[in-house]
């Protein structure tokens, strides 16, 4: 069990050893994955101005932001997840690994929900505008 320990120290700067630090390490998880959240939110609005307009009856233009910003949603859960999974989780002693484990499943929920819904707020703010494309419309 010490070297068990030991391999844990190596390649992480803390160790959760009891619930206390745990409930700390929750409340980061949830704050990071808001985080995560709007920087892949700025990233997908960063592509979408970046993708020209095309002119024509059947412009793909809009296709290529919507496809883009959703593509990115899922990215985002998954990089959140797989980051707590293989880099944090170690770090989290093996009786409280089970309540890591929902931590990580809620703060990659944040991620997706602070994404979906800073999205739908911002194409619905420049609706005439390139970011209008990421949810459909009836128009």
């Amino acid at each position: 069990e010490d070297e068990d320990i030991m391999m844990t120290t190596m390649f992480a700067v803390f160790t959760v050893r009891t619930p206390r630090e745990l409930d700390e390490l929750t409340l980061q998880t949830y704050v990071a994955g808001a985080i995560v959240g709007a920087i892949f939110l700025l990233l997908a609005a960063t592509i979408a101005q970046a993708i020209k307009f095309e002119g024509g009856a059947n412009p793909k233009d809009p296709r290529k932001r919507r496809l883009c910003f959703w593509f990115l949603m899922i990215a985002s859960f998954a990089a959140f997840f797989l980051y707590n999974l293989f880099a944090v989780a170690p770090t989290v002693s093996t009786n409280l690994q089970a309540r890591f484990m929902t931590t990580n499943v809620i703060g990659s929920v944040i991620v997706i929900v602070t994404y979906v819904v800073g999205g739908f707020v911002l194409s619905k703010i420049f609706s005439t505008g390139k970011l209008a494309n990421w949810f459909s419309s009836g128009r």
